[in-house]
């Protein structure tokens, strides 16, 4: 089985006001890459997108729990750069960020919630 890109113990949840779903679909779904895995006829108001097993699950809520400090999620992507790209075009802020070796790169940006969100360069062996 190939590695989620979503870089977490367990489904990561998360909460956001109404209103920002489309934003969470652009931002998860065509940012992240991730699969919407959304039930269209769900009776509560959560998005949910995936990565192999792994879930980031959005909860649409009057009064949401939101840390912008630190950060909630790490996911791979296929390019950094041109992710960066995408967020830059769309008036995203963005702050690059470096480890020792280069293939240690990485995004931190807000999610459209304002969940602080890293985005990394995911070095797969095969295909995503």
């Amino acid at each position: 089985m190939k590695p989620s890109r979503i870089q977490a113990v367990d489904h990561v949840n998360l909460e956001a006001l109404p209103g920002v779903e489309e934003a969470l679909r652009w931002f998860y779904g065509e940012i992240a890459e991730l699969d919407d895995i959304t039930e269209s006829q769900s009776d509560t108001a959560v998005l949910r997108f995936r990565s192999e097993r792994i879930e980031v699950r959005i909860r649409i809520v009057e009064q949401p729990a939101i840390d912008p400090v630190g950060y909630r999620v790490t996911i791979g992507v296929p390019n950094l750069d041109e992710t960066a790209e995408q967020l830059l075009e769309a008036g995203s802020e963005i702050e690059r960020i470096s480890g020792l070796m280069w293939s240690d790169r990485r995004i931190a940006t807000f999610d459209p919630a304002g969940h602080r969100v890293i985005l990394k360069q995911h070095w797969a062996t095969g295909p995503l």
